[in-house]
């Protein structure tokens, strides 16, 4: 289309009478009309009639204010006088009204030329709406989140780093607040991926609702949010949006198939210390993180203090999978279960520790629940098992009890995994106890519950370990499949001074004993402690009065001496 409007400014420099003008314009695709300098138009062509939705009979003579309402008009006079003036070829891309009343976008070409001693001005119209448009709503999805219809991290990235320019240059405080839902991908489990894209659409919708116009909501991805709250003066301020959201969260979605309830974790950073765009938002999900890590359904704002805990976990994350990978630096310690009747050597109870290279000997607390986070747990656990079963094997007459963590037990093949370690080294399956948290063994999810069965199915005993730390947890014993239970060593701790902690070892013990459930006390470090849970009726022991955790070393020495086996206390 260009190409035929060029070709027509081209031949109108050579034209001499308008009857020559009128035989050209004819085969013209394109929109063509001549006017003179009165702004009337004098001749046109069939394109130029369809577009302005007149017949040429009709339009011949008709001014722009025939045509268009009356401030477009006199954006055209003056552009067409500039031509008229100069003779210089004009390319201009304008809005117009059509024949319909739709706006249009067009580009016009016009150019002066000298017929029988007058001056007119030949133009052709370009309808470029449709490429406009196109070009527009690319331009909108490359910064607008399609479910949502929010601004998308590019777009957000731009208004942050408008933001900051602003706070660098005027002090105006700004905040960046990175928001997650939690358990969402229960939602799409549980109701289908549409049910969830129906709650993401109606969260959003409160999120707007909380925040000013002139802050910005954005979605980053999935269940990932962020709020960009600018000009706030006070910290107040701030807090009251987050708790704001997190009321929003808390709040019940009704979607198709039932009603959703789910909470929000919310990271905050303030614009301090000439932050640049990146800097702003490791912070805003730092503080994330953390409010994950603290139960979630709650707000934390980054620190410095915040900052250096998170790098240094970061950290034991990276040399943890180091280890692992070169199977360097961790060790499996073992620490003796006794038989109450008799102080008979029940078991052993594998316990890992790691020799980091700068932090020294770290305790199973300073680093399992980073493994747990990050999936590590995984090859961890079965290494620890790997090394247990290989070093227990040689003694068959005793039990080994090995920790496994809930995440481990969500794992699609970890029966398998098991069951072919148990066949590589040759230890026994019912000489292992797998000592689960009561959250693992209370875990709804179908795969977890028929992991347990096929597991006890092949002779391999579940302990309940940490039991003890609710009420309710007396509920639950009668209800499940566990061989053993293991009493918190918080109780045992306090069962000498505090008569809370007593009532519920004897409850649970008292229990226990009803179903056929036999009761081992963790923590055992006194003799007082000792002789009080025997009378209760615990029976087995662990704990310190007995024997620290020993190394592989000093357990290999420890069983080869059979006299040690029997404990006279």
């Amino acid at each position: 289309m260009a190409h035929w409007s060029r070709e027509l400014m081209k031949s109108a420099a050579n034209i001499t009478s308008i009857s020559d003008l009128q035989a050209i314009i004819d085969v013209m695709p394109l929109p063509v009309f001549i006017k003179n300098t009165d702004h009337r138009i004098v001749l046109l062509n069939e394109a130029a009639c369809e577009f302005f939705g007149h017949s040429r009979e009709v339009m011949l003579g008709f001014s722009d204010f025939d045509l268009f309402p009356e401030e477009e008009v006199e954006v055209f006079h003056a552009a067409d006088n500039r031509v008229f003036e100069s003779g210089v070829l004009s390319e201009n891309e304008e809005q117009v009204t059509d024949a319909k009343g739709r706006p249009r976008t067009v580009i016009t070409r016009k150019r002066r030329v000298e017929l029988d001693d007058a001056a007119y001005l030949v133009a052709t119209i370009t309808d470029v709406t449709a490429y406009r448009e196109a070009e527009a709503h690319s331009h909108y999805l490359a910064f607008h989140d399609t479910l949502t219809g929010l601004p998308n991290r590019a777009l957000l990235n731009e208004r942050i780093d408008q933001a900051l320019l602003r706070s660098g240059r005027t002090g105006e405080r700004c905040a960046l607040l990175y928001i997650d839902l939690d358990r969402f991908k229960e939602v799409n489990d549980t109701y289908g991926h549409q049910a969830g894209d129906a709650l993401i659409q109606a969260f959003a919708e409160r999120l707007t609702t909380i925040v000013r116009a002139s802050d910005t909501v954005s979605r980053l991805g999935g269940d990932e949010f962020a709020v960009l709250l600018i000009d706030r003066g006070e910290d107040a301020d701030v807090d009251l949006v987050c708790h704001r959201i997190l009321e929003a969260g808390a709040e019940p979605f009704d979607i198709e198939g039932g009603r959703v309830f789910l909470s929000a974790s919310v990271g905050v950073a303030d614009a301090i210390d000439d932050l640049n765009s990146t800097e702003f938002q490791r912070r805003a999900d730092v503080a994330l993180y953390q409010a994950k890590r603290e139960g979630r359904a709650c707000y934390r704002r980054f620190t410095s203090v915040l900052d250096e805990r998170i790098r240094h976990d970061r950290q034991i994350e990276s040399d943890l999978r180091e280890s692992l990978a070169t199977e360097s630096g961790l060790e499996v310690h073992y620490q003796p279960l006794f038989h109450t009747a008799g102080e008979k050597l029940a078991g052993m109870e594998a316990l890992v520790r790691w020799r980091h290279p700068e932090f020294g000997l770290l305790q199973p607390e300073e680093f399992i629940s980073i493994a747990e986070e990050t999936g590590l747990i995984v090859p961890l656990g079965e290494w620890v098992l790997k090394q247990a079963c290989t070093m227990m094997a040689r003694w068959p007459d005793l039990v080994l009890a090995v920790n496994f963590s809930p995440v481990q037990m969500r794992e699609d093949s970890l029966v398998d995994r098991i069951l072919g370690i148990l066949k590589q080294t040759g230890f026994e399956p019912s000489n292992l106890e797998l000592e689960l948290t009561e959250s693992a063994v209370l875990d709804t999810d179908q795969i977890v519950r028929e992991q347990l069965r096929r597991l006890r199915a092949e002779g391999i005993k579940i302990v309940l370990d940490d039991f003890g730390t609710g009420y309710s947890s007396l509920t639950h014993l009668q209800k499940l499949d566990v061989d053993k239970v293991k009493i918190d060593k918080s109780f045992v701790h306090d069962i000498v001074t505090n008569g809370e902690s007593e009532a519920i070892v004897h409850a649970v013990t008292y229990l226990a004993r009803v179903l056929g459930i036999p009761v081992t006390a963790e923590g055992v470090e006194t003799k007082i402690q000792h002789d009080l849970l025997g009378i209760i009726g615990c029976s087995e022991m662990q704990g310190y009065f007995y024997s620290h955790p020993l190394s592989a070393e000093d357990t290999q020495r420890f069983l080869d001496d059979k006299s040690k086996w029997t404990r006279i206390a």
